[in-house]
């Protein structure tokens, strides 16, 4: 009498339900990296804001005044404050800050910092912030 024998081997069915189940996984942990990526970026920016107001408060013990690039109530790159906070207050003006576009503005006792983080889009922080520098958008939660 004949055995009859299963083939080894998994069928084409079997094969398909695990690479299903494998692409979803998948799926799933990039979208968690992403958030996770995000949030990081948005850490690094975070510290890097506090370093740059950090740097802005030791300028204006040293000199009375906040840094004054161009004209008051303007608007320019974070990267304009190298030449005063550069390397007595700061080592350096964070790369980050300077690619997102974040911006400064000063007027007499006040300075402003237009930043953007991932998370909730463009915020300002900074001493006595003018409501009319760059609108109104929210103030910064951190």
């Amino acid at each position: 009498m004949r055995m009859h024998t299963r083939p080894q081997g998994f069928t084409l069915i079997e094969l398909l339900v695990v690479i299903a189940i494998i692409g979803i996984l998948s799926s799933v942990i990039l979208v968690s990296l992403n958030s996770a990526r995000s949030r990081g970026n948005d850490a690094s920016r975070i510290a890097n804001v506090k370093s740059l107001e950090t740097a802005m408060e030791i300028y204006y013990n040293s000199n009375n005044t906040y840094p004054q690039y161009g004209s008051a109530n303007s608007a320019y790159g974070v990267t304009n404050l190298s030449a005063y906070l550069v390397p007595t207050s700061i080592p350096k003006i964070a790369q980050n800050l300077i690619t997102d576009g974040d911006q400064y503005t000063w007027a007499t006792n006040a300075y402003g910092l237009y930043i953007y983080t991932e998370a909730g889009g463009w915020c300002r922080t900074g001493v006595n912030v003018d409501t009319g520098w760059w609108g109104s958008p929210a103030i910064c939660n951190f």
